[in-house]
């Protein structure tokens, strides 16, 4: 499967390698390439191109920057080459404020997710919330 992975993080990265390591052909999304030149380097057969790139050449597009930079994200990756492809959500909504307590701050509310948000901008995309609720370390053949 083509997969494209919009996000040049921690998080981007585990799950671009892993999608090769299962066989997938994987583009990487990102505005700033040089970000990725590390990843490249050890992953010879993934791709690095834009948002609106990875988009493209996926068949399944994995979302996976800060909850904050989403929905830009998906605007990079431009809604034509969302529609009517699975997007795996692996955002949080949290936000650029510390912890209270302890407890990390969210920029959504009880009333709506992030998610709702998504998908009402994205209508034609099909979003799906995965891998969101688990560290990068376990997000490929965890083992416990």
């Amino acid at each position: 499967m083509k997969v494209g992975v919009l996000g040049s993080g921690d998080v981007a990265k585990t799950l671009a390698s892993g999608f090769l390591k299962h066989g997938h052909e994987v583009m990487m999304g990102t505005r700033e390439p040089a970000k990725l030149k590390e990843w490249a380097g050890k992953n010879p057969k993934g791709r690095v191109g834009s948002f609106a790139e990875a988009a493209k050449s996926g068949e399944l597009v994995v979302l996976a920057v800060k909850g904050t930079a989403s929905a830009e994200a998906l605007r990079a990756a431009g809604a034509s080459n969302l529609s009517g492809k699975t997007v795996v959500d692996v955002t949080n909504p949290i936000a650029e404020a510390p912890p209270e307590n302890g407890v990390l701050r969210f920029f959504t509310n009880l009333d709506e997710s992030l998610m709702e948000r998504l998908q009402r901008e994205f209508a034609g995309a099909k979003l799906v919330k995965a891998f969101n609720s688990a560290g990068s370390a376990c997000m490929v053949n965890p083992e416990f």
